[in-house]
């Protein structure tokens, strides 16, 4: 079981899916340090949390890994929802095309997307920025 091999399958679409853009986007993944833009900026989190690790079968336990991908898109309060709906397609259609994809011989990892919650928008109180938010529950398996 190798969590980072596994992390990357989720989180390298997604910063490759921002960086993309035309005008690309800064994406901070969990245990990234990383300073809040000026209100200007544009920047996106990707949060990962697991959940189930394994399942019990009749001879021991099935590796099974199950969790959560939150991905967050942050870009100013003027730009509103065009400009957040602009940032979280493209990272939806990446995370989609993972459902087609075969396991990563270099890594052994392979993973999968299922339900896929949001985009949710909100327009924020405490800050200058607009925020869209895409939760997706989530699988993979590690090949050693």
């Amino acid at each position: 079981m190798s969590f980072q091999a596994v992390r990357a399958v989720f989180e390298r679409p997604v910063i490759d899916a921002l960086a993309n853009l035309t005008t690309p986007v800064q994406c901070f993944v969990d245990n990234q340090a990383f300073t809040i833009p000026d209100a200007g900026g544009e920047y996106a989190t990707v949060n990962l949390q697991w959940g189930a690790t394994t399942t019990r079968v009749l001879r021991g336990n099935f590796e099974n890994l199950r969790g959560s991908l939150v991905v967050e898109c942050f870009c100013s309060k003027n730009a509103g929802p065009a400009r957040a709906q602009e940032m979280i397609t493209p990272v939806m259609t990446a995370l989609n095309d993972l459902n087609s994809c075969v396991c990563d011989s270099a890594t052994g990892a392979v993973g999968w997307v299922g339900d896929m919650t949001g985009p949710n928008f909100f327009a924020l109180d405490d800050a200058p920025f607009y925020k869209v938010r895409l939760s997706v529950a989530i699988s993979a398996r590690f090949d050693s």
